[in-house]
């Protein structure tokens, strides 16, 4: 991507369930001083005002079912990128799935956050099974096969990849030096 492209690009963080991809999504946009955008506050507001139901995105998909979570997804995230002044997006864990959702991500710059697979599986069950997680299947078994067809995606799809290990901070400091670098080759 060239100079030009980075500054002009929305900044698309990825990656699976639970990683930090909204708060550092948000302090990367304060540091970058750009409008932060949770998709999922995007798609609960949406929902909201079409039906007046204020649901979040786990009792959406619990109560509606994930063909129809994903479909009112990726309208929201069609939406949501046509907005013309960049900004950071953090996108929910399955979006980047569909091909539809990859094609509308292809031009802008992608950040693929990861992080440790046992910390990950941990926050994750902190608020128990998610809905997406069959009931009759073991979490940890379903855990381990997301995980083995989500990161191939989010590895194929990204710009530039950072595992949040430490501190929201540093994992700025690391995508900021990315960015950098990136515009460094670009030139």
């Amino acid at each position: 991507m060239s100079n030009l492209q980075i500054i002009s690009t929305h900044i698309i963080l990825v990656g699976f369930k639970n990683v930090g991809k909204s708060s550092i999504g948000l302090a990367l946009s304060s540091r970058l001083d750009r409008k932060f955008v949770d998709l999922d506050d995007q798609i609960i507001a949406e929902h909201w005002l079409a039906t007046g139901e204020k649901l979040s995105c786990r009792e959406l998909m619990k109560s509606k079912g994930e063909d129809f979570f994903r479909k009112i997804e990726h309208q929201v995230l069609k939406k949501v990128l046509d907005q013309s002044e960049p900004f950071v997006l953090a996108l929910g864990g399955g979006t980047p799935l569909l091909a539809e959702n990859r094609e509308l991500l292809k031009n802008h710059l992608i950040v693929h956050v990861s992080a440790p697979k046992s910390i990950v599986f941990e926050r994750i069950m902190i608020n128990g099974k998610p809905a997406f997680f069959p009931q009759q299947k073991q979490s940890f078994d379903t855990f381990q096969e997301l995980w083995s067809e989500r990161e191939p995606v989010f590895e194929q799809i990204s710009d530039i990849k950072v595992c949040n290990t430490g501190s929201i901070e540093e994992a700025v400091e690391k995508i900021n030096l990315a960015l950098a670098s990136s515009k460094k080759k670009s030139n």
